[in-house]
């Protein structure tokens, strides 16, 4: 049975020792969390825990009470080594920590979405005229940036637009799905000055009855004031109005009708087989 003031100096060697298994310990949870991205082992850590108490003590000192008193270093060593318990989950959980920061710095913020490479994975938007080698060589490959967690349909809208201000684009379809980008272009109309004929002009009217009826290059005859006027092709139409390649010597008549508000009716004539 041990003495009563054996068994104080036991509690007293225990503590201070004590520290310094929960200082080895502590340490060596994080850093194994940290570095191994797992949880150590409770014999690992109460080991390194030991060791550390083992070396502050000093070898000749532990040597000397082992064989003067080795009934309290037993004891000692006993409450010390149950330091190691606490030492270990927070250590472990300061290890968790410092791995989740160096982690989520890892993490890139944003994502890059890149357009086909092959400019003839870039298809052409059926029934439009289609965009030129030219310009689908200049995009392909192009790569957008943007912060993760952008909506997808935030990201096709934007690179939609930044395609149709390239030249030589009318229109484009993007559509995103995971990192892959797949894109359809429609070449740009050219401007109407540059595909008239001699001494034919564009004339720009809102025929009476709307433009439903009408289609793009159409041959159509042209009604001013209850009257026949001219015969002429629709280049354009909107919703209400339509732009008319007519006769330069008919032009200023039919503008003249429509400046003083006459009504201007349209009436498609059928193609020639």
């Amino acid at each position: 049975m041990i003495e009563p003031y054996k068994l104080a100096w036991s509690l007293v060697f225990g503590i201070s020792r004590g520290l310094y298994v929960f200082a080895g310990s502590f340490i060596a949870a994080a850093l194994y969390r940290y570095v191994a991205e797992e949880r150590i082992t409770m014999t690992t850590a109460m080991f390194v825990g030991l060791i550390t108490a083992g070396f502050a003590s000093g070898p000749q000192k532990l040597a000397a009470l082992a064989i003067s008193q080795p009934n309290v270093e037993v004891l000692s060593w006993t409450i010390a080594a149950l330091f190691a318990i606490p030492a270990r989950t927070y250590g472990d959980a300061l290890g968790k920590r410092l791995l989740e920061a160096r982690l989520s710095s890892m993490k890139p913020t944003t994502k890059v979405y890149r357009l086909p490479e092959d400019p003839d994975n870039i298809e052409d938007v059926p029934g439009e005229p289609p965009a030129p080698r030219e310009v689908k060589k200049r995009i392909a490959g192009r790569e957008y940036e943007f912060p993760r967690g952008t909506p997808r349909e935030d990201v096709e809208r934007v690179i939609k637009r930044d395609l149709e201000e390239e030249g030589g684009v009318g229109r484009a379809v993007v559509r995103v799905d995971g990192d892959e980008v797949r894109v359809k272009l429609a070449g740009a109309k050219p401007p109407v000055s540059h595909t008239l004929p001699p001494d034919r002009v564009a004339v720009s009217v809102e025929p009476k009855g709307g433009s439903a009826h009408i289609g793009e290059g159409d041959k159509v005859i042209v009604y001013a004031d209850g009257r026949r006027l001219c015969e002429a092709e629709v280049w354009k139409r909107s919703k209400s109005g339509v732009v008319l390649v007519v006769d330069r010597e008919h032009a200023d008549e039919l503008m003249r009708l429509v400046t003083k508000g006459k009504d201007v009716s349209l009436v498609v004539e059928p193609t020639e087989e």
